[in-house]
C-alpha cells in the first residue's frame, strides 16, 4: 500500500511539475505578446510553485533534501509558499480587473500584502540568522495561514459583486486550490502512514491540477476577449478613418466649388464696377475664404472629437456609472455650445478661449484615464478679457501636444499653459513633456494611413488674417525642448500678443 502510495505521489509530482513549466512558458510568451501583467503574474506563480515542489522531486536525493530543510535555510519551504500565494492574488486581481470596480479597497489590499511580504522576508532572515526553523514554522501556520484565509475570503467577496462573467471561473479555481491546500496542510501536520490513503502532498497536487485546469480555461477566455477587443478596435479605427476621409473630401469639394463661385463673382465685379468696389469685394472674398478654411478645420476636428467623446460617455453608461456619464455629458454640451458661440464671432476674449481649452482637455482626458496632468497658470496682472484672439486658434496646438507628443509617452504626461508678461508683451506658452517633434514625425511615417495635418497651417493663416484686419502683431513659434544630453523632453509653443 505504501509503495503504491509513493508511486502515485511521484506520478502526480511529474504531472504537476510538467504542467507548471508549460504554463510558465505559455504565460511568459503571452505576456511578451500582449504586455498584460495578468499573464506575467500567472507565469511567476507557476515558476515559484515549481521551485517549491523541487524538494519532492527525484532530482535530489532524500539526504540532500533533508540537509537543505534541516539547515539554517530550511524555512525557504514556507517562505516560497508565502510568495507564490501572494503572487496568486496579484494574478487574480488583474485578471478580474478588480481595481476598476473597487479602487480604494484594492489599493488597501495591495498595501497590506506588500507589508505582510516584507514582514515575512524579515522573519525569514531572522530564522536564517538564529537558525530557529520552528520559529518560522509557527509564523507560517498561525500567522500566514489565518491571514491568507481572510485575505482570499475578502477578495472573493469583492469578486462576487462585480459584473465580470469570468469571476465564477476564478472563484471556483481559488476555492478548490485552497480547500485541497488546507487538507494537505492539516494532514502534513498530523501525518501517520497507517491512517491515510495518500501522502498529504498528494492532496496538494490534486488541488494544483484542478486549479490549473480551471485557470487555463479562464486564461483562454481572457486571451479570446483581448483578441476580439483588438479586432473591434482596429475595425473601429478603420471605419473612423474612412468617415473622416469622406468628410474631408466632401468639404474639399464644397470649398473648391465655393472658391470657383467667388472667383466668378470677382471677375464679374471687376468688369462692372470701379476699383473701390473691386477692392471691397476682394476683402469680403478673403474674409469668406478664411471662414471656409476655418470650417474645413472644424470639419476635421469636430466629428473625430465628438465621436470619441460620445463613445467615452457611452462606456460609463454601459458600466452603470450614471453619475460620471451625466457629469461628462454636461461638460460636453457646454463645450459644444461654446464652440458654436465662438464660431459666430471673428474674435473672442483670451479668457473664453482658455475656458474652451479646459473643457476640451477634461473630456479628452477620459480616453487617457485621467493620466494627463493639465494646468493653466495666469499672471494676475494680466486682464485676459481685454486680449482678443481668433476663436479656437489654440485648440490645434493642444491637440498636437496630446496626440503626437504624449500619446506614445510612458510615465508622467504633462501639458501646461502659461500666460505671462515679458518686456510689456503678453506671452502665452503651451508646454508639454512629450516625445518631441522628431520622434512624432518618425512615428507618423510608419503609419499606413497618413492623415494630413492642416490645423497648424490654418492657425497661422488665421492669425495673419487677424493681424491684417485688427492691425495687431500676433505671432507664434515652436521650440523643441532638450535635456543636457540632447534628448528630446517635449515641445513649447510660444505666442506673442503685440497690440
Amino acid at each position: 500500500m505504501i509503495v503504491f502510495e509513493h508511486k502515485f505521489t511521484f506520478l502526480l509530482w511529474g504531472f504537476v511539475s510538467s504542467g507548471l513549466i508549460i504554463y510558465f512558458l505559455i504565460s511568459t510568451l503571452t505576456y511578451i505578446q500582449t504586455k498584460q501583467k495578468t499573464f506575467l503574474y500567472y507565469g511567476l506563480y507557476n515558476f515559484l510553485m515549481f521551485i517549491y515542489l523541487l524538494k519532492s522531486s527525484a532530482v535530489f536525493s532524500e539526504t540532500q533534501v533533508d540537509m537543505l530543510l534541516e539547515s539554517r535555510y530550511g524555512s525557504i519551504r514556507w517562505f516560497l509558499q508565502i510568495l507564490y500565494n501572494s503572487i496568486l492574488f496579484l494574478f487574480y486581481r488583474d485578471f478580474l480587473e478588480l481595481k476598476n470596480y473597487f479602487p480604494k479597497q484594492i489599493t488597501f489590499l495591495n498595501k497590506v500584502l506588500v507589508g505582510f511580504i516584507s514582514v515575512s522576508a524579515i522573519f525569514y532572515i531572522i530564522s536564517i540568522i538564529t537558525f530557529k526553523l520552528n520559529f518560522y514554522f509557527v509564523f507560517f501556520n498561525y500567522v500566514f495561514v489565518p491571514f491568507i484565509t481572510l485575505f482570499v475570503g475578502y477578495a472573493i467577496y469583492l469578486s462576487l459583486k462585480i459584473s465580470n462573467k469570468l469571476k465564477y471561473i476564478m472563484v471556483s479555481g481559488v476555492l478548490l486550490y485552497q480547500i485541497f491546500a488546507y487538507v494537505s496542510l492539516y494532514l502534513s501536520n498530523n501525518y501517520n502512514d497507517n491512517n491515510t490513503v495518500l501522502d498529504p502532498i498528494s492532496y496538494f497536487y490534486i488541488g494544483i491540477i484542478l486549479e490549473s485546469i480551471i485557470f487555463i480555461l479562464g486564461i483562454g477566455f481572457k486571451v479570446q476577449q483581448i483578441y476580439y477587443e483588438k479586432i473591434n478596435a482596429q475595425k473601429l479605427i478603420i471605419e473612423e478613418q474612412r468617415e473622416l476621409q469622406l468628410l474631408k473630401e466632401n468639404y474639399q469639394k464644397q470649398l473648391e466649388t465655393d472658391l470657383a463661385n467667388k472667383i466668378a463673382e470677382l471677375k464679374i465685379a471687376i468688369q462692372k464696377t470701379e476699383a473701390e468696389k473691386v477692392k471691397t469685394l476682394t476683402i469680403g472674398f478673403e474674409n469668406q475664404l478664411a471662414n471656409l478654411k476655418l470650417d474645413s478645420l472644424r470639419s476635421q476636428m469636430n466629428p473625430h472629437f465628438i465621436f470619441n467623446a460620445l463613445n467615452s460617455i457611452k462606456a460609463y453608461l454601459i458600466e452603470n456609472n450614471t453619475e460620471k456619464a451625466v457629469y461628462y455629458l454636461n461638460k460636453f454640451s457646454k463645450l459644444i455650445r461654446k464652440i458654436l458661440e465662438s464660431s459666430r464671432s471673428e474674435s473672442i476674449p483670451l479668457q473664453e478661449e482658455l475656458d474652451i481649452i479646459e473643457l476640451y482637455m477634461s473630456i479628452e482626458n477620459i480616453r487617457f484615464e485621467q493620466k494627463i496632468n493639465f494646468k493653466i497658470e495666469v499672471d494676475e496682472k494680466i486682464n485676459l478679457s481685454q486680449i482678443k484672439i481668433p476663436g479656437l486658434v489654440l485648440q490645434p496646438f493642444i491637440e498636437n501636444s496630446l496626440w503626437h507628443g504624449l500619446m506614445l509617452k510612458d510615465g508622467s504626461r504633462d501639458i501646461e499653459v502659461k500666460i505671462y508678461s515679458e518686456k510689456n508683451i503678453v506671452k502665452l506658452a503651451i508646454i508639454d513633456n512629450g516625445i518631441g517633434r522628431d520622434r512624432a514625425k518618425a512615428n507618423k511615417e510608419k503609419k499606413t494611413f497618413k492623415k494630413e495635418s492642416l490645423g497648424l497651417q490654418f492657425a497661422k493663416e488665421r492669425i495673419d488674417y487677424f493681424n491684417s484686419r485688427e492691425n495687431t502683431n500676433y505671432n507664434f513659434k515652436i521650440i523643441d525642448l532638450y535635456d543636457d544630453k540632447k534628448i528630446a523632453i517635449g515641445t513649447k509653443i510660444e505666442f506673442e500678443f503685440k497690440l
